[in-house]
């Protein structure tokens, strides 16, 4: 997805001479056609990311558009109090660009794991929050951040190899996309989880399960009457790699209380648990042990639709 996000960067900045991309001592194999482009607009600042931050801010605050890029943990989490206090609360123009989010980079050790970076980003005012979960949806994100003149945050991770989408996409007033239809049970997802979501569901459809599926690449702010008029079934279940509180069962569940849904919805949220994830392995691995995989997935949805298949 990094690929994506520098390609459509790089576009942008040939309309935009304001545009800004700040590393922290990353980007290597990605960002050398920005760099030989643009070489006066790129800022390495070391592993530092903090002062990343703090230089970010003040670039914004003297006009520019500022895109900072590093790993996610490191950028959001080591960063967070330059975020809260120097972006936000001033509601500048930076793009905050994580990679590697989820388990994506868990091989590396649990200071790399972000289970929960969803819930802390979406936490924080006028921020908005992103989490596209392919190529595709990364090229629409990047796009509407560049008219977006607020603070944004993107949780980018691997690509799936697959195309879900049976038309050309576009997102209009921050809906979501439907990826396929049915009226046993309705999921919402986010991110590249979707990739594992969508084979389960197509499995299950040649066993007679119908599932209408909706990827939300937005998580803030989101779209309440879109989320609303596809919760019309009996059973609902988001499904993220990210920790519910916070997350998007958090986001669905304060919704459906919001507007005092008074019709009976069963729902289930398949998510990360509460607890600290110290398991040291690949994705597709913390992902079977946290039943995030694609058989697992399965097994969940049958179980939440009693067991009658």
């Amino acid at each position: 997805m990094r690929f994506v996000f520098v390609e459509e960067l790089i576009k942008f900045a040939k309309k935009n001479k304001n545009v800004h991309l700040v590393t922290s001592d990353l980007g290597y194999r990605a960002f050398e056609k920005f760099v030989k482009i643009y070489p006066k607009r790129f800022l390495n600042v070391g592993v530092s990311e903090n002062n990343m931050i703090g230089v970010a801010a003040g670039m914004a605050m003297n006009g520019k558009k500022v895109f900072v890029y590093s790993i996610l943990p490191f950028v959001l989490f080591r960063s967070l109090e330059q975020i809260r206090n120097n972006v936000v609360h001033n509601n500048l123009d930076i793009k905050i660009i994580g990679a590697g989010g989820g388990f994506s980079y868990n091989v590396q050790g649990i200071s790399h794991n972000t289970s929960e970076d969803i819930s802390i980003a979406r936490s924080l005012p006028n921020l908005s929050v992103y989490n596209p979960g392919s190529k595709i949806e990364t090229k629409i994100i990047v796009n509407l951040m560049f008219k977006n003149k607020n603070p944004c945050f993107v949780r980018l991770g691997k690509a799936p190899d697959i195309n879900f989408y049976k038309k050309e996409i576009k997102i209009k007033n921050n809906e979501g996309i439907i990826l396929t239809s049915g009226k046993d049970l309705t999921i919402f997802t986010t991110g590249n989880i979707i990739e594992n979501v969508y084979n389960a569901v197509k499995k299950l459809e040649l066993q007679n399960i119908k599932i209408k599926l909706i990827s939300l690449p937005i998580l803030k702010p989101v779209n309440d009457n879109f989320i609303l008029k596809h919760s019309s079934s009996s059973k609902i279940m988001s499904i993220e790699e990210n920790v519910q509180i916070g997350g998007l069962g958090s986001l669905l569940t304060n919704l459906y209380f919001k507007f005092k849904i008074n019709k009976k919805i069963s729902f289930k949220s398949l998510s990360l648990e509460d607890k600290v994830h110290n398991q040291i392995g690949s994705q597709s691995y913390l992902r079977e042990i946290n039943e995030l995989d694609e058989k697992s997935i399965m097994k969940n949805i049958k179980k939440f639709l009693n067991d009658r298949y």
